[in-house]
């Protein structure tokens, strides 16, 4: 379930705490959490507890500033449990953005400008 590889970017992101909600393509109900960075290729953040690598989730994010919601399906390409907590950072690769396209997350990336390397 955790990935300790090395990472490989193909977007620069952005640390970005906009509310999400997510639900596993398993799960009847959304469960709520906040983003740590997002980038045109993807979004991370934190779930309540470990994650099958590969697995797809629904989200809806609210990105600041700006007034229209984003919603798709992500595939979850690595997971990381956060120190002395029981929630796990999940890196995820959007598969399908049914609400904004990737020109608008670079928009909101570039309309902050505040890269995010370390994640």
């Amino acid at each position: 379930m955790e990935n300790t590889g090395s990472e490989r970017r193909r977007f620069r992101r952005l640390k970005a705490n906009c509310p999400v909600e997510y639900r596993f393509f398993n799960a009847d109900r959304y469960q709520q959490s906040v983003t740590c960075d997002i980038g045109e290729g993807g979004v991370s953040f934190l779930v309540d507890g470990p994650v099958n690598i590969g697995s797809h989730i629904y989200f809806h994010a609210r990105l600041n500033n700006r007034p229209q919601g984003f919603y798709g399906i992500a595939r979850i390409c690595w997971s990381a449990r956060e120190p002395y907590s029981e929630r796990y950072r999940v890196g995820m690769e959007f598969v399908e953005a049914g609400s904004i396209s990737r020109a608008d997350v670079t928009s909101f990336i570039e309309a902050n400008k505040v890269p995010c390397y370390s994640s």
